[in-house]
């Protein structure tokens, strides 16, 4: 038998013309496919590309730097110090009115260096369109309103602030906003026992009856969970006779033309027995400030606490560390730029650990964009 020269499909030889044929209609195919696929991937691009400009063309930011130098003169002893006090940054990102995110970063010297990430959450609804809101993620809950005009965090703040990881809910319009939320703890009773539910809550309810009025009241399931106070309530937690203690607060907030006053209470609402000492802790803070044009504001304070610590001594099974039990003073601050100020602000202590009492002068440099 002679060689067949032509190449084989099962027993059929192909010719030469009908090959070429063949890879033609194959490559015609092969190219519709890919240009069919490309087209689709462009597609997809275009409309990822499209969200992520969306979603940088919404994105807020913010940054916070403050440095401070401070001097202090308490019971007969002195001492200065110079801080990088803050350094914060804040973004927002909105997919749509009713989908955001928030990240939120902070250094604080000598007390934030490690855990920096202040704030990271997912808000979904709080829009015109969509009133009612769900908030998860860690966030700084909302049972407080903590407004100043000084260099120094109010003695309710020190007493009632929270920075938990939680889920709330809530309804919002231009006059009323109520919500309600739940964690889970971190220094109750209970976890000693093994019980690691989501057990406590929060809820808070303010109105904006009149463009110059404010005022809010909230609540708090266990005392010992707040930002500062909280370190107390992971030593005591373990000590005979503790038992949570809820808490509770109201604030009014009044915005009169160049005047400005906040008025704040907040409390424990029943008493912590440790160690045949009963403690209630409470504070409250009342400001009134003045801008004198748009670059100056001066203020004045007066402010008071019971039973509020910073520490407790296992060994003498006792508080320490006290807050003062009263302070009041006087603030000065200078916008120089519209981004940027510096503040003079003096306060006398009093009632502070074995009754002592001294005067704090603070220096504030500050920058916010």
């Amino acid at each position: 038998m002679g060689e067949c020269r032509f190449p084989m499909i099962g027993n059929t030889p192909i010719k030469d013309s009908e090959m070429t044929k063949g890879k033609l209609m194959l490559t015609a195919a092969v190219t519709a496919v890919s240009l069919n696929g490309f087209a689709q991937q462009e597609e997809v691009a275009e409309q990822g590309g499209a969200m992520a400009a969306r979603a940088v063309e919404t994105f807020e930011w913010g940054l916070l730097v403050e440095a401070e130098g401070g001097y202090a003169k308490v019971g007969g002893e002195s001492e200065s110090d110079i801080i990088l006090a803050t350094m914060e940054f804040r973004l927002e990102a909105a997919l749509t009115d009713w989908l955001r995110g928030n990240l939120g970063l902070l250094w604080e010297e000598d007390s934030r260096e490690d855990d920096n990430v202040d704030e990271g959450f997912i808000t979904l609804g709080a829009s015109e369109s969509i009133p009612y809101y769900l908030v998860i993620g860690r966030f700084w809950q909302p049972v407080g309103s903590f407004e100043s005009a000084f260099i120094s965090d109010p003695l309710t703040l020190e007493l009632m602030e929270m920075n938990q990881t939680a889920a709330m809910i809530g309804y919002g319009n231009s006059w009323v906003d109520a919500n309600v939320g739940a964690f889970k703890g971190d220094t109750k009773a209970g976890i000693l026992d093994g019980d690691t539910t989501v057990s406590d809550g929060f809820a808070s309810v303010a109105f904006t009856p009149a463009d110059p009025v404010q005022c809010g009241a909230y609540w708090l399931s266990d005392m010992m969970e707040t930002y500062n106070y909280g370190s107390v309530g992971g030593l005591i937690s373990d000590q005979p006779g503790y038992e949570k203690v809820g808490g509770a607060g109201a604030y009014l907030n009044l915005y009169l033309g160049r005047f400005t006053i906040y008025a704040e209470f907040a409390s424990a609402l029943d008493a912590y027995k440790l160690g045949g000492e009963e403690y209630t802790p409470a504070a409250y803070n009342l400001e009134g400030s003045y801008q004198v044009n748009d670059q100056v504001v001066v203020g004045i304070k007066y402010e008071s606490s019971e039973d509020l610590y910073a520490g407790y001594n296992r060994t003498l099974s006792a508080v320490g560390d006290k807050y003062p039990g009263q302070a009041y003073g006087t603030v000065v601050s200078y916008g120089f730029h519209e981004n940027a100020s510096v503040a003079a602000e003096y306060l006398r202590v009093e009632e502070l650990d074995d009754d002592a009492n001294g005067h704090l002068f603070t220096v504030q440099l500050a920058l916010e964009i």
